[in-house]
């Protein structure tokens, strides 16, 4: 019989090598003396697609030394090689996880290993979410000068979790922490702690606040002091964080808004004009001005649906009276389109509300059966009311999924719009919430300008920027607590809220 050869060992890069398949150690190869081989077996792995060889973790993890801080340059330089990778990197970190050899070199990453999600939006774990991030991230290092503040900071977004305390704040000293380990300058090291605390700044605001308000993009060129470095960081993030979480999280209205908001704020932090309206702003404006128009001439409900791509704009105008929001809202849920934001204005004697909306399930609707159920509720020959309970006894979620919803919470925020106060409610997502707590708000003498809602799984937050009787549109401290609970018996489940803020 002829004589087996004996399988290639083919070089990869220093002191790593491919044998029957195989990542694995050349044999001169020692990790006392190469403080980079880990991470550069690790990250060869994920560039070839080859496993590590079972035999060559073992080894390591019985013979690699901790680093010392500062991490050598190289070490460093292998860790971005790996994290760069994407997709590949994700399998590699989970087999260096399970010989202990990643907790070597990340200690903080044990208080997230395993630990189950808050919000069953997300798919992964927290640790397994990380690591997504970061996969996502590897894409869109083109779009920033810093793609390895990326990496690492999108590695380390949410290293604070598992702790108590506010995740963003402990993880921001976890990553400062870590920055000056793995041997960042201390600028750099500033730079991740700072992601790490507002990596959440710009998904919110974009979905919670008005962003026309120039208190609203003052506030984020000052949390960011001023640093459009920081700014793009936090904007590639937030697209990576959001892919990373769940199926529709980041959602074409999400994107649209991150990056409208983003664009208007580098705009101010430059010095440059802020960008101008997108085209769908101007057809909106058309809108407002036709259905205007129509009211004045027929007397009745005006309506007009503008699509583009997988955004929809709904202009509603109706002589003005109290409860055009909650009407308006309340009709549109009722033909299952979602609510992502709304503002209301007046012009003479007619209500504008113009909303950005979705469709929950298949295409947008008629727009002339929403203007004929609009019209009914007005006259009072639909009850909205009736109707809406009996489209959500259809889709009601389980019994069991209520009861793991946290109770809803209701905060005031003075400082951050002009001219009025931002009032939050964050609960359960139902169908027609946005319409029961617009007219909770509108029953208790209150203006809505416009409102925010922001959906992760079953949670929501409806923000409302409202006007007050009080100077400069505020709401008295003493009208606060029988506006919440108006606010929480329209969620659905009155309970106590949080302080004023």
């Amino acid at each position: 019989a002829a004589l087996r050869r004996p399988p290639v060992r083919r070089p990869l890069d220093s002191g790593v090598v491919e044998h029957a398949g195989e990542v694995t150690l050349a044999r001169d190869a020692a990790a006392g003396r190469d403080p980079a081989l880990v991470l550069r077996v690790a990250a060869t792995a994920a560039r070839t697609g080859l496993p590590v060889a079972a035999g060559t973790l073992h080894r390591l993890a019985e013979t690699a030394p901790e680093l010392r801080e500062p991490w050598p340059r190289a070490a460093l330089g292998e860790l971005l090689s790996l994290l760069g990778t994407g997709e590949g990197m994700i399998d590699v970190i989970e087999a260096l996880d399970r010989t202990g050899l990643w907790g070597r070199l990340f200690p903080e990453w044990g208080a997230v290993r395993d630990l189950p999600p808050r919000d069953r939006a997300h798919t992964w774990t927290v640790d397994r979410h990380l690591v997504e991030t970061c996969a996502q991230a590897a894409k869109l290092t083109t779009r920033v000068s810093r793609p390895d503040l990326l990496l690492v900071g999108a590695l380390l977004h949410d290293i604070g979790k598992g702790r108590g305390g506010d995740h963003s704040e402990v993880g921001e000293s976890l990553a400062l922490q870590i920055g000056r380990r793995l041997g960042f300058g201390e600028h750099d090291v500033g730079t991740l702690g700072a992601m790490v605390r507002h990596h959440l700044l710009l998904p919110h605001t974009a979905t919670r606040r008005d962003l026309d308000d120039t208190a609203t993009l003052d506030r984020i060129v000052e949390t960011l002091d001023g640093n459009p470095l920081l700014l793009d960081l936090l904007d590639a993030l937030a697209e990576a964080d959001s892919l990373a979480t769940g199926p529709g999280v980041w959602s074409p209205w999400k994107r649209a808004l991150i990056r409208d908001l983003t664009g208007r704020v580098r705009a101010l932090m430059i010095g440059e004009p802020s960008p101008g309206p997108v085209p769908i702003a101007d057809t909106a404006e058309q809108a407002a001005a036709e259905v205007v128009a129509g009211v004045e001439k027929e007397g009745r409900p005006q309506l007009r649906l503008i699509s583009e791509r997988d955004l929809a704009t709904v202009v509603i105008g109706m002589p003005d009276r109290p409860g055009a929001l909650s009407a308006a809202a309340g009709v549109l849920a009722l033909h299952s389109l979602e609510v992502h934001a709304a503002t209301v204005t007046t012009e003479g004697e007619v209500r504008i509300s113009g909303f950005a909306v979705s469709p929950r399930f298949g295409g947008l609707p008629d727009p002339a059966v929403v203007r004929h159920d609009l019209g009914r509720v007005l006259d009072g020959s639909l009850g909205l009311a009736e109707a809406l309970a009996r489209k959500e006894r259809d889709y009601a979620p389980t019994t069991q999924a209520v009861e793991r919803t946290a109770p809803p919470r209701v905060l005031w925020f003075d400082d951050e719009a002009t001219g009025a106060v931002v009032v939050e409610l964050r609960g359960q997502d139902r169908i027609g919430l946005l319409h029961r707590v617009a007219a909770a708000l509108e029953e208790s003498g209150l203006d809505i300008r416009w409102a925010r809602v922001a959906t992760l799984g079953a949670s929501v937050v409806d923000s409302f920027g409202v006007s007050g009787p009080g100077p400069d549109g505020q709401v008295p401290r003493t009208d606060r607590r029988r506006i919440e609970q108006a606010i929480l018996a329209a969620a659905g489940r009155a309970r106590t809220t949080s302080p004023a803020r």
